[in-house]
């Protein structure tokens, strides 16, 4: 039994941790990428204005040295000898092109557009093509501005006119290349992402911590259900803070106050039948309070999931280890979303919706159902109907549901085949519907535990089904009996109360 206790409370705190965490790096990385888009487009808007600045103020430094040299206005061969000849001029070139790296050449043009001075010393007394303003680099949104930079390698100008004692005689021009730009937005945006992987290992160290705390408060919840369907109901869970998992404790320990006042009542006789039906009613409230839980739990994980999916699209290149990781991530992901949706499940069924029905309609409609294809096993399904009343008070959909699991469970415990017999027949207490199989059987140390939730001697079981089964009985008041022998088969009875139609004369 404590076995049970401990394989319950391992699995659902380690998922939960996993989800926490997944969803927390998911959300931390969608804000570093947003910070990170955001931190680029201002450094590109940044580097741009700030490479236009700067080649303006050279160009403006060479034409105030290109003026001077001239002189007073004389004749265009004069001019173009003082231009090339000044040293100062040629100083600038050279220690513009070193001090800034975005800037790809510096020249001084003619009125008909020679190079007069250049950086480039084969250019000089030739014809330059035309280049597009920078300014056209600096008009338009972040994503115009982008496409240039990140497309082919061009060149803009920064133009300013000549002048010798008031008399334009050319230009000069300032070259900056966007290739240069592109490797200056890249060293700024390196260290960007350096910041972005140091926020996100703080970002998973914090989603562990907080993850381990959640896990713990949900860890001693499961324990005090536990101990409750052992029937220790003098435990009580300690509450802290005002969130759901504090009203599920609260709500915990007042179902233990009553049922265990309820049962010392019981044992001094002085509890009637109705008192016990309005114990149930407390227990599908507090099965309200689970689903809400389970409601809560599934909104991370379903974000958690999608993000995990959307980083292994985009992580191409990862590292055979990483992708390990990502793998057991999401496979312990996927074993989590099993689990919430199984725990949801147990706990909807304590609203138990009770009508009149035909019990014999509902075992042939049962034993008819399509299943999944079992002539190569050789399954067959047997119908034993025996005496029952005309009609049945219960759950109609929750007594299909169980019957079926038993059924499931029969025909998967037969792998060689064999007779699955749905049987039902009047008892002294009752009714007792009973599914027996042929199969492998269960062994005796396992037959108190098959019953207990999320315990399964299956590979790709959830320990949910016979769980369901047992809360369904429990429900319409009756209980389940268990005869298992290794290599002979499995028989389990469902024992129901039967509740007498009433006759209604008129007066």
């Amino acid at each position: 039994m404590r076995l049970t206790r401990l394989t319950g409370l391992t699995r659902l705190p380690f998922g939960l941790r996993a989800s926490l965490s997944a969803s927390m790096v998911g959300l931390a990385m969608l804000v570093s990428i947003g910070g990170l888009a955001v931190y680029m487009a201002l450094t590109m808007r940044a580097t741009v204005t700030a490479a236009s600045e700067r080649a303006r103020a050279v160009a403006q430094q060479a034409a105030l040295l290109a003026g001077r040299a001239t002189g007073e206005p004389g004749g265009s061969p004069v001019r173009e000898v003082l231009v090339q000849r000044d040293r100062a001029l040629a100083a600038l070139f050279e220690s513009a092109l070193a001090g800034d790296p975005t800037l790809y050449d510096i020249g001084v043009f003619d009125a008909d557009g020679y190079a007069l001075a250049h950086s480039e010393p084969e250019r000089k007394g030739r014809r330059q093509p035309s280049r597009p303003a920078i300014a056209e680099l600096m008009r338009g949104d972040v994503v115009t501005q982008a496409l240039r930079l990140l497309g082919p390698p061009r060149t803009y100008n920064e133009v300013v006119a000549l002048s010798a004692a008031g008399v334009p005689f050319g230009e000069v021009r300032v070259g900056v290349s966007t290739a240069l730009l592109r490797d200056q937005l890249w060293l700024t945006v390196r260290a960007g992402l350096w910041v972005m992987g140091i926020a996100l290992l703080l970002a998973i160290v914090v989603a562990l911590g907080l993850a381990q705390l959640l896990s713990q408060r949900v860890r001693t919840v499961v324990a005090g259900l536990q101990r409750l369907r052992e029937g220790e109901f003098g435990y009580r869970l300690a509450v802290e803070g005002g969130d759901e998992l504090a009203l599920l404790a609260s709500s915990i320990n007042e179902l233990g106050e009553r049922l265990q006042a309820t049962r010392a009542r019981a044992a001094a006789g002085e509890v009637d039948p109705g008192e016990l039906l309005q114990t149930t009613g407390r227990m599908a409230a507090w099965a309200k309070v689970a689903s809400g839980l389970a409601h809560e739990m599934a909104e991370p994980l379903n974000a958690a999931v999608l993000h995990l999916g959307h980083l292994r699209r985009k992580w191409t290149d990862a590292k055979p280890e990483t992708a390990r990781h990502l793998t057991v991530l999401e496979d312990e992901l996927k074993r989590l979303e099993q689990v919430v949706k199984g725990f949801r499940r147990f706990a909807l069924l304590g609203e138990m919706r009770a009508e009149w029905f035909d019990l014999r309609a509902l075992l042939s409609e049962i034993a008819a159902r399509p299943r999944e294809p079992m002539f190569d096993r050789r399954i067959e399904l047997v119908l034993d109907v025996d005496e029952l009343p005309e009609r049945f008070w219960g759950d109609r959909t929750l007594l299909r549901q169980a019957l079926t699991n038993l059924v499931t469970n029969a025909e998967q415990a037969m792998p060689g085949g064999g007779h699955v017999t749905l049987g039902a027949r009047r008892g002294e207490a009752g009714v007792e519907l009973s599914v027996t199989d042929e199969g492998v059987g269960i062994p005796e140390d396992l037959q108190a535990r098959v019953f207990d939730l999320y315990f399964t001697t299956k590979d790709d079981g959830t320990g949910i089904g016979l769980a369901v089964v047992q809360q369904i009985v429990q429900l319409h008041g009756g209980r389940i009996r268990l005869r298992s022998a290794l290599g002979q088969g499995t028989q389990i009875t469902l024992q129901l109360p039967v509740r007498s139609l009433e006759t209604v004369h008129a007066a």
